[in-house]
């Protein structure tokens, strides 16, 4: 349907499925959250009467403090939207040297999750100060015997410790990975990273159209699959009365920081 008509599925109020948690099959680490809505401080926003206001840019780069006059050449990559195409990516993964640097972390692991874990953590951090100011994270074309670490897990660990060793503000975290399809995995996973490469859903999108089963060309199809997505995130920010990607970030930092004070209280 996305891909067709470039909306998202209709579907009726409310969500009657078990609870991830209580679940006696396997889940998707995106099934355990749920989101919040404006209640007091915050009034929803209409993503579609107002959508002038509402903003799915991103930045790669170093912003600078706004308040201090300053010589230094900021220099940024725009992003008009977060969902990368296969070619978007390229064009990144190409950079080396100058203002922006780039490198490919694969997300793989064979005898321990946790290990894995680990070794991309360290991996991050010495690229970074190794000069790499762009971080891909990729499960595409992982060796054969290992596992791809799920994406919001490796978001999260990346995200966390590039920040606690004082390196995140000026890195984008750009994640390659083959199980993100639904607008609510996209919504999770840009509380921390800066752009997503969902290379499985496009590339099955572009086969389904090539072989009929989507009527309206490869082309078409997955760029309405992406309007869709870019819809569906300014609907999942209206209800927090958020009006850009960006605010998204920063009010989402502030919940982490927030919650890591009071698990540390405890």
């Amino acid at each position: 349907v996305m891909a067709e008509t470039g909306h998202e599925p209709v579907g009726s109020m409310g969500n009657d499925a078990a609870l991830a948690v209580l679940s006696e099959r396997p889940q998707l680490l995106y099934n355990y959250f749920k989101q919040l809505f404006a209640q007091v401080t915050n009034p929803p926003i209409d993503p579609i009467r107002e959508e002038l206001v509402m903003s799915l840019t991103t930045y790669i780069g170093n912003q600078g403090n706004i308040l201090e006059e300053s010589r230094e050449d900021h220099k940024l990559i725009k992003l008009q939207r977060p969902i990368l195409t296969d070619e978007d990516l390229r064009r990144l993964s190409t950079l080396k040297g100058g203002a922006f640097s780039a490198v490919t972390l694969p997300l793989g692991w064979k005898n321990s999750l946790e290990d894995g874990l680990a070794e991309l953590e360290k991996s991050a951090v010495e690229n970074v100060r190794a000069g790499n100011n762009i971080l891909i994270l990729s499960d595409r074309e992982l060796p054969e015997g290992e596992m791809p670490i799920p994406a919001l897990l490796a978001v999260a660990s990346v995200n966390g410790v590039l920040r606690d060793k004082g390196l995140r503000p000026p890195v984008g975290v750009i994640i390659q990975s083959g199980e993100i399809r639904e607008v609510m995995h996209y919504a999770l996973l840009l509380d921390r990273a800066t752009a997503i490469n969902p290379y499985l859903a496009l590339e099955t999108i572009s086969r389904q159209a090539t072989e009929g089963k989507i009527a309206v060309d490869p082309a078409r199809a997955a760029e309405n699959y992406i309007n869709a997505v870019d819809k569906g995130l300014l609907k999942v920010m209206s209800k927090m009365g958020i009006a850009t990607l960006r605010s998204n970030r920063a009010r989402s930092e502030e919940h982490t920081s927030e919650l890591q004070s009071r698990l540390q209280l405890v």
